[in-house]
């Protein structure tokens, strides 16, 4: 039989996956930069709010997965961005070749 913790972390990363996934889908698709930027802002939120609360002791070895898990989802913010801009460039630039 699987401990409990093991099938937290699953269920954690299970979450995490697709979360990033919609994540990666709003920031390539969606023209507002703000609705690709509502998933890394509500676990901000919610990250401050679990230590704010003291559900969580405010500890380096509780802290740390925090602090990856805000830096993976603004980064990937971040660079879903990026590429967003990169694809309208493209499209433009094809554009303006069929005008040619």
């Amino acid at each position: 039989m699987m401990d409990v913790s093991v099938l937290e972390l699953a269920a954690g990363f299970a979450i995490a996956l697709v979360l990033m996934a919609a994540e990666y889908l709003l920031c390539t698709k969606m023209k507002n930069p703000l609705w690709s930027g509502m998933i890394p802002c509500l676990i901000l939120a919610g990250t401050i709010w679990v230590f704010a609360s003291g559900a969580v002791p405010l500890e380096m070895r509780y802290l740390f997965p925090f602090i990856v898990l805000n830096t993976l989802f603004f980064g990937d913010w971040g660079t879903g961005r990026d590429k967003y801009q990169k694809l309208q460039e493209k499209e433009m630039e094809q554009m303006r070749v069929k005008d040619l």
